[in-house]
């Protein structure tokens, strides 16, 4: 049976080179605004899980992180690999073999609705294996019809919180937010934005 992931994996690669100059107009500080005051300032370690054409890992790189990007789309990495700042991957949610380490900040931007909830179950403690003691996971979760070819899964903001709570991560800030992007707005597409902190002491 094919998943939810792989279905929408599949769908942004069928429609990718439509997709680039679209993703690459909308400006970070815009979009990142109801989180913007919680980035670190600081260098830390970020990794940005579906990083599609690479726009928020250069952002955070330019702001001194050291940041791993994670992206399914080959023809999206293409793209992004022109900066070498950057450590890509090509991977996926819920799985993410390909990476290991521990990150101060972790980035899940317009995912989470791709995945079903059988592979949300499976991501949140992968999520929680990456996350250094009080680390920061910012999660922007889209409400609304799915894009054309790329299928979403309600998503339900409270069972999040529970979801991720049960594996150490405590609500910072909860965000909802209208889509910055006209055709969105117009299909009736909505954001929320979840700040979580993981427990523990940092290093």
């Amino acid at each position: 049976m094919t998943t939810g992931s792989a279905l929408a994996i599949a769908g942004y690669a069928a429609r990718a080179e439509g997709l680039v100059a679209r993703y690459q107009a909308v400006p970070n500080d815009i979009y990142y605004a109801p989180v913007r005051h919680l980035i670190p300032k600081t260098s830390c370690r970020v990794i940005d899980i579906g990083s599609g054409t690479g726009r928020d890992a250069v952002w955070f790189a330019d702001q001194g992180h050291q940041v791993t990007a994670v992206e399914p789309v080959a023809a999206f990495l293409e793209i992004a690999r022109r900066d070498e700042r950057i450590d890509w991957r090509q991977d996926a949610l819920p799985g993410l073999s390909s990476v290991s380490g521990s990150f101060d900040m972790i980035t899940i931007a317009g995912v989470w609705q791709h995945l079903d909830p059988k592979e949300r179950m499976a991501a949140a403690p992968v999520v929680s294996r990456l996350a250094a003691p009080r680390a920061l996971l910012l999660l922007s979760l889209r409400h609304g019809p799915a894009p054309e070819g790329r299928p979403v899964h309600a998503i339900d903001v409270d069972q999040t919180v529970a979801l991720f709570g049960g594996h150490g991560f405590s609500v910072v800030l909860r965000h909802a937010t209208g889509s910055i992007q006209a055709e969105n707005r117009a299909a009736g597409v909505t954001w929320t934005w979840l700040a979580l902190r993981k427990e523990g002491d940092a290093i």
